[in-house]
């Protein structure tokens, strides 16, 4: 009996030491999606990425924190909480990834928040991140591996850029941090393409490959990246730059006999949500002015409205039209007309869309004639058609009836969107 306690104990360390030989490293990601830009074209797919990217880190046992749509002291926040979790172990891996704007100045990358009002290049530095920033974060971790990957370069946003020293895409990495691989959606001053579908086109090949058990992570990326070329046929090319000379797996990796072991296999669920597509494209929540000149009394109009979006690709508009002149000489005329309308919207992605609504008003005009006055007070239908744009402009067209007599305004003016 002492002689096998005494064994026991004798074996004991090196059963803890196998064990503690090949432990799971702890795993912590960063993901930030950009879509719903207020002063840039909009982008359809990265909120889409963002959501199932992290969907498919959590299931290889990473913990995410996950940002949609967010502004510049969001993402700074979130890149400072990224450093000091990996901070807590030498052992952890890394994960940042990040799908919106993203440019180039002066050989330095940038990644742009989406409330971002940057009128000239000399506000990068100030109002948007630094990819440089995030790069000597995570090398002062000193973690044993950081994976950035950037969905970023879907051209250039600005129309200043053509005046300053902006390039296509994103530059060459300037100091990488040790221990990294730093993966581009494409090559260096090139743009990516967001993609036909839910997700971007690097980011729907990298999924699969992610997922995938048993594949060590420069494979991960060497089979994306060759996924990508073949579907673009070759427009796009994504750009690999790895100071990491080991071994990693991210998810499950195969036994010491090199025998994958069984896992739960990943069931995609994709989140559904309001941005990107559907009712954010329709400037939900938003009030603005318009003017415009009526074929018929009042000659002048203006609108003053605000809109809901109860459903997808619709909204509900208050407002009230106010008119002058007649167009008659010496004939005096103003008008209020408090309406309400439902129009449904059909989106195009990083332009805006065209709407189409009808409804109705309560009419009140007061002529005045040089020997008297008469007044005109009456219910009228109309029905609304025509374009917003991303930035806020609204061109539409409106005409109303009483079905005694019609008017037909056209109008142009500026709506300002809220967000939910």
């Amino acid at each position: 009996m002492k002689k096998t306690f005494a064994f026991l104990l004798f074996l004991l360390p090196a059963v803890l030491f196998a064990q503690e030989s090949n432990p799971e490293p702890p795993k912590f990601a960063l993901v930030i999606g950009n879509g719903a830009y207020r002063n840039l074209s909009r982008l359809t797919n990265p909120v889409n990425d963002a959501n199932d990217m992290a969907l498919a880190l959590e299931y290889l046992g990473f913990t995410v924190d996950k940002l949609l749509d967010s502004s510049l002291e969001q993402m700074e926040n979130a890149v400072t909480n990224l450093k000091e979790k990996l901070n807590e172990s030498k052992d952890a891996y890394g994960f940042f990834f990040y799908a919106g704007h993203g440019v180039q100045s002066g050989g330095e990358n940038y990644l742009i928040p989406v409330n971002a009002n940057i009128p000239s290049e000399s506000y990068l530095r100030n109002r948007a991140l630094s990819v440089q920033i995030i790069l000597d974060d995570l090398n002062e971790a000193g973690n044993s591996l950081n994976v950035i990957v950037l969905d970023a370069c879907r051209d250039n946003p600005f129309g200043w850029s053509r005046t300053g020293s902006l390039s296509r895409g994103l530059a060459v990495v300037g100091r990488q941090p040790t221990d990294s691989i730093i993966v581009y959606a494409t090559s260096v001053g090139q743009t990516a393409s967001d993609g036909e579908g839910r997700n971007g086109l690097f980011t729907s090949r990298l999924l699969p490959n992610l997922v995938t058990p048993g594949l060590e992570v420069s494979e991960v990326f060497r089979r994306t990246g060759a996924d990508v070329s073949r579907e673009s046929n070759n427009r796009q090319i994504p750009a690999i730059y790895s100071q990491f000379f080991g071994t990693a797996w991210l998810g499950i990796r195969p036994d010491e006999t090199g025998v994958i072991p069984p896992a739960q296999p990943f069931i995609w669920q994709p989140v559904i949500t309001n941005q990107g597509r559907g009712r954010d494209e329709t400037q939900l929540w938003s009030v603005g002015a318009l003017v415009g000149t009526s074929f018929a009394a009042p000659l002048l109009v203006g609108t003053v409205s605000a809109t809901i979006a109860p459903m997808r690709y619709s909204f509900f508009e208050i407002g009230v039209d106010l008119g002058l002149l007649s167009g008659v000489a010496e004939v005096g005329y103003y008008s209020v007309c408090p309406f309400a309308r439902y129009s449904l919207f059909l989106p195009l992605a990083g332009i805006g869309g065209f709407f189409i609504g009808a409804g109705g008003g309560y009419y009140i005009a007061e002529f005045d004639f040089p020997d008297d006055n008469e007044s005109l007070r009456i219910f009228a239908l109309d029905i609304s058609t025509g374009f917003r744009f991303n930035n806020g402009i609204t061109v539409s067209n409106t005409v109303r009836s009483d079905f005694s007599s019609v008017s037909n305004t056209l109008s142009i003016g500026y709506r300002f969107r809220f967000r939910e």
